[in-house]
């Protein structure tokens, strides 16, 4: 995908690619949260944690291509409750928390 950042509008066509590849992250945030939370092996933690961290980027980096200041707003969220979540992660109201904001990012596309 190429950079769009300050070129004003985007074709149709990338719109969709960039909207489908940030549900697709968000998708793969929640399921990679889903499996930390159950593993009690750190290995697999510290690689569910590297896929949380990789997605996080692909959704700031999305979300500035669609240009869209409210998905940039719910990455704000999502961000501020993944660094409590990444302080505290035996905390399920954490985690529960960081789910429900990747699932309304997901909707908001």
């Amino acid at each position: 995908m190429s950079d769009v950042s300050g070129l004003g509008p985007i074709n149709p066509h990338d719109k969709k690619l960039y909207e489908q590849e940030y549900k697709q992250s968000a998708d793969l945030f929640k399921r990679a949260l889903d499996q930390y939370t159950k593993s009690q092996n750190p290995y697999q933690r510290e690689e569910f944690k590297d896929v949380m961290d990789r997605a996080m980027q692909i959704l700031n980096e999305t979300a500035r291509g669609l240009m869209r200041s409210e998905l940039e707003k719910q990455n704000e969220e999502i961000s501020k409750d993944y660094s409590v979540f990444q302080k505290s992660p035996e905390n399920s109201d954490a985690a529960q928390k960081l789910g429900q904001d990747l699932d309304n990012a997901k909707k908001s596309v």
